[in-house]
Order: C-alpha cells, then sequence, then structure tokens
C-alpha cells in the first residue's frame, strides 16, 4: 500500500488561465501570499522538485517556458553595494560619536550613541529611548514584511532593563547590527536605522 500525500494542487483558472496554488482549501495566486513560514518553505520544496523533474531549469529556459537566469550577479552586486553604503552609515555614526567624546560642549549624541547600551538615567529619558526604539522597530517590521525570505522571522528591536537597544533575531539577542550573523537581516536593522535618522 502507498502512502501518498498530497502537496498541493495546480489549478487553471478561466478565462485568462492564470495558474493558482490550492493547498488545504485556501487558494493562492502567488506564494508571498501565503503568511506561514513552513507552509511558503513547503510549497518552494516542491517547486524545487518539480524543476529538477522537468530536467532542471535550463531545460525550461530552452523550452520557452521559463526567463532566463540573468539577474543574479546584478542582485549580487546591488545586496554587496548596500552592504558597503549601510557600513558606510554605521561608520559615519560611529566617528561622530568619537568626534562628540573629543570635543568640549557636547551637541545631542547621534543615534547611535543613543542606541548603545547603557543605562537610563531618569525615567523621562528610559521614556524617550524606549519611544525611539519603537520607532526603529515599526520601521524595521515594515521592511520585513516587504522580504519573502524574512517575512515570517521575528526580529524585533527592543529596550533592555537598563534603558539600552537589544536586537531580538527569533529570541537570540545582540548588542549591534553588525553583531548579527545573518547579512541580509543586518541590512533591513541598518535601512531601518538609516531610515529613522533620515526623518
Amino acid at each position: 500500500m502507498q502512502n501518498e500525500i498530497e502537496i498541493m494542487r495546480v489549478l487553471r483558472v478561466p478565462p485568462m488561465g492564470k495558474l493558482v496554488i490550492s493547498f488545504n482549501n485556501q487558494r493562492y495566486a502567488s506564494i508571498d501570499e501565503i503568511a506561514e513560514a513552513n507552509v511558503r518553505q513547503l510549497m518552494k520544496t516542491a517547486i524545487g522538485e518539480l524543476i529538477t523533474f522537468a530536467g532542471g531549469y535550463q531545460q525550461l529556459v530552452e523550452a520557452g517556458v521559463a526567463p532566463p537566469l540573468a539577474a543574479p550577479q546584478s542582485a549580487a552586486r546591488s545586496v554587496s553595494s548596500e552592504n558597503e553604503e549601510a557600513e558606510k552609515f554605521i561608520n559615519k555614526l560611529e566617528r561622530e560619536k568619537e568626534e562628540l567624546k573629543s570635543a568640549g560642549p557636547k551637541p545631542p549624541p547621534s543615534l547611535l550613541a543613543n542606541m548603545r547600551r547603557r543605562p537610563a538615567t531618569t525615567e523621562a529619558s528610559a521614556n524617550k529611548m524606549l519611544s525611539l526604539v519603537e520607532q526603529v522597530d515599526a520601521i524595521l517590521q515594515r521592511h520585513l514584511l516587504a522580504d519573502p525570505e524574512l517575512a515570517g522571522r521575528k526580529i524585533h528591536l527592543v529596550q533592555d532593563a537598563n534603558g539600552g537597544l537589544i536586537i531580538d533575531v527569533d529570541g537570540k539577542r545582540y548588542e549591534r547590527p553588525r553583531d548579527v550573523e545573518n547579512p541580509q537581516i543586518q541590512i533591513m536593522i541598518k535601512r531601518a536605522l538609516k531610515e529613522w535618522e533620515s526623518t
């Protein structure tokens, strides 16, 4: 006896003949519509196996039913240049902090100085820090929702008991964006910081 499992159904919907995927009595026109990360991964795995079944992606390209893979190099360059931009921005903030330390009267600290782990001196400064962290976290959540690979992850900026910034990635805590192992998450955090700084 075979223990077959139906993973998904592929349906062509008239009048335009668009393909939709049916899974657990739900229909999806795009993988981005699937909210659950585990279901999305199941679909990707099945589609990957179907590509193998067809003899590989290049076979589909040669048959004229799939676009050629020309984008990865430019996408990699884009991520690389984004990384460089984010790193320059963080370095600039660190330089500003060092200049402020060596200067006489101190103007308001840079964003990075505010976000470093340190005790809040008063309840008012703790509330101000919380507000800042909440603002940056809200921007971060918007960026994460727009990224299909990170949308299902639990990534938050939170304030610790001492009034400092904590980066929480799926339950693991970090003090600085560069401490996070995943470069894609680093970029998202740096983007959120940069956007907050520009508002």
